[in-house]
C-alpha cells in the first residue's frame, strides 16, 4: 500500500476558500437572470408562439448564431425550460403533453446518436443499435403521435456534424411530417393527413456562413429564421461576470475593479465563458496561494493558464484533427506567417507516424481543415498567383490568429499523451 496519500485535512484546515458555491462558473449552469439578451428571447418566442396559441397548426424551424460564448446555449435551453414550465400550467388535459430536448452534438457528434438519445427520453432502454436514421426518424414521428405530443428540439454546437451528414439530416428533419404514409393514415382520421405539425426545430452555430453551406432544398425546407447573437460589449460583459462573482464568490474576497480588469481583458472577443472562465480561475490561483483576496495579478495568472479560445472546443476534438492542428502550429513555430496546405498535409502525416496513428486520407484532411475554419481555431485564405501575367493555380494560406502557437502545441501535446 502506498504511503503517499493525499491529505486533504491539511488542505481544509485554518483555511477558508474564497468560493462561497462553484457550480455558479460550470458551463452547463442556467441563471436566473439572463442579462442582455432580453431582444433575442423575444425574437425567439415570437417565432415559437404558435406552440403556444395552435400547438399542432405549424412547425418552427429557427437558427440561433453567433460566436462562442455569446449567450446561445444559455438563451436556448432557458427558453426551452420557460416554455415547458409554462405549457404545464396552461394546456388543458386533451391538449398535447410538449418536450424539450436539448443534445449538444458536440459530445453526440452523429444523427444516430442524437435519435437515439432523444428516443431513450420517450422509450427508456430503447436499444442505441440495430436502426438506421431513417428509422429512427419514423419511429421518432410515431411516438409524437402515439404519445400526444409537440416537440422542440435543441441541435447546439451543430457544426460539430460532418458538412454532409449536417445537411442530409436537417433536412430530413424538415421533412419529418412528411414520411411514412402509415402514420398518417393511423393518426388522421377523415382524411385529415398533413394537417397537424408536431415537431420544432432549433440549430446553434457559431459559423456564420451556416446557411450557405447548405444545398437549396434544405435551406428552403428550413426557411429563413436567423437570430444573430452579438459579442457582448466591455459593459454587457461587466454585468455578466458581476452576477456570477455575487453568486459564486464570498463579497469579501473581490471588488468592481477587479470585475472591470476581466471585463476589459475579455472586450476584444466578446466572450463571456471566458470571461467567466478569467474569473473562476483567478479564484483557484488565489485559493492555491491560501490567500483571501482575488487580485488582477491572480487575473493575470488566469490569463496564462487558458487560451484565449474555449479550452473545451480544442479537447473535443477528435484524435486526427488535434494532430492536424498541431502540425499546422508546429509548422507555424519556425517564424512562419502561413503554411500552405501540402505543407500541413505533409507535416501531418509526419506526426500521425511518430504517434503510431495510420493518417487519414486527402479528402478527410479537407474536410478536418474546415472544421478547424469553421471553430474559429484556424483561418484560411485563398490566393490566385500570377508571375509574368500568367497564372500559377491557387494556393491556400493557413493561418493561427490571436493565440501563441506555443501554447497550442504544449496543451495539444498534453491531451495527446493523456
Amino acid at each position: 500500500m502506498s504511503n503517499t496519500n493525499t491529505n486533504f485535512s491539511a488542505l481544509f484546515a485554518n483555511f477558508k476558500s474564497v468560493f462561497q458555491s462553484e457550480k455558479v462558473f460550470a458551463s452547463n449552469y442556467i441563471p436566473d437572470h439572463l442579462w442582455h439578451r432580453e431582444e433575442e428571447m423575444t425574437s425567439l418566442t415570437n417565432y415559437f408562439r404558435s406552440i403556444i396559441t395552435e400547438p399542432t397548426a405549424s412547425s418552427r424551424k429557427v437558427v440561433l448564431y453567433g460566436p462562442v460564448g455569446t449567450g446561445k446555449t444559455v438563451v436556448s435551453r432557458t427558453f426551452g425550460a420557460d416554455l415547458s414550465n409554462y405549457l404545464k400550467s396552461e394546456w388543458k388535459p386533451r391538449e398535447p403533453s410538449f418536450r424539450f430536448f436539448h443534445v449538444n452534438c458536440r459530445k453526440t457528434k452523429s444523427p444516430h446518436l442524437i435519435l437515439t438519445t432523444v428516443l431513450r427520453q420517450l422509450v427508456p432502454g430503447f436499444p442505441l443499435r440495430g436502426f438506421s436514421v431513417d428509422e429512427l426518424l419514423r419511429m421518432f414521428s410515431l411516438l409524437l403521435y402515439e404519445q400526444n405530443l409537440v416537440a422542440l428540439l435543441v441541435l447546439d454546437e451543430i457544426d460539430y456534424l460532418l458538412p454532409d451528414e449536417r445537411t442530409n439530416f436537417l433536412y430530413s428533419l424538415s421533412r419529418i411530417e412528411e414520411g411514412d404514409p402509415r402514420i398518417r393514415q393511423d393518426h388522421f382520421p377523415n382524411n385529415q393527413a398533413g394537417l397537424e405539425s408536431r415537431f420544432n426545430l432549433l440549430c446553434c452555430t457559431r459559423d456564420k456562413n451556416f446557411r450557405y453551406h447548405l444545398d437549396s432544398s434544405t435551406a428552403s425546407s428550413l426557411g429563413r429564421n436567423f437570430i444573430t447573437f452579438p459579442p457582448y460589449t466591455r459593459n454587457q460583459l461587466f454585468d455578466i461576470v458581476s452576477s456570477r462573482a455575487e453568486q459564486g464568490i464570498r463579497a469579501e474576497c473581490y471588488d468592481d475593479a477587479l470585475i472591470e480588469v476581466i471585463a476589459g481583458l475579455a472586450e476584444e472577443s466578446g466572450d463571456a465563458r471566458f470571461a467567466i472562465e478569467l474569473l473562476w480561475r483567478a479564484g483557484k490561483f488565489t485559493d492555491q496561494e491560501r490567500k483571501n483576496f482575488i487580485t488582477p495579478e491572480h487575473v493575470r495568472k488566469a490569463v496564462v493558464s487558458v487560451l484565449p479560445i474555449e479550452r473545451s472546443v480544442v479537447e473535443d476534438l477528435s484524435i486526427h484533427q488535434k494532430l492536424l492542428l498541431l502540425s499546422i502550429a508546429k509548422l507555424l513555430a519556425n517564424n512562419k506567417q502561413y503554411v500552405t496546405t501540402p505543407e500541413v498535409k505533409k507535416s501531418y502525416v509526419g506526426i500521425c507516424e511518430e504517434a503510431g496513428v495510420r493518417p487519414r486520407r486527402q479528402t478527410q484532411i479537407w474536410a478536418y481543415l474546415k472544421d478547424l475554419g469553421r471553430l474559429g481555431l484556424i483561418q484560411q485564405e485563398v490566393e490566385n498567383r500570377h508571375k509574368n501575367g500568367q497564372s500559377l493555380g491557387r494556393v491556400t494560406k493557413i493561418r493561427i490568429c490571436d493565440v501563441p502557437v506555443e501554447e497550442i502545441i504544449q496543451s495539444l501535446n498534453q491531451l495527446i499523451e493523456r
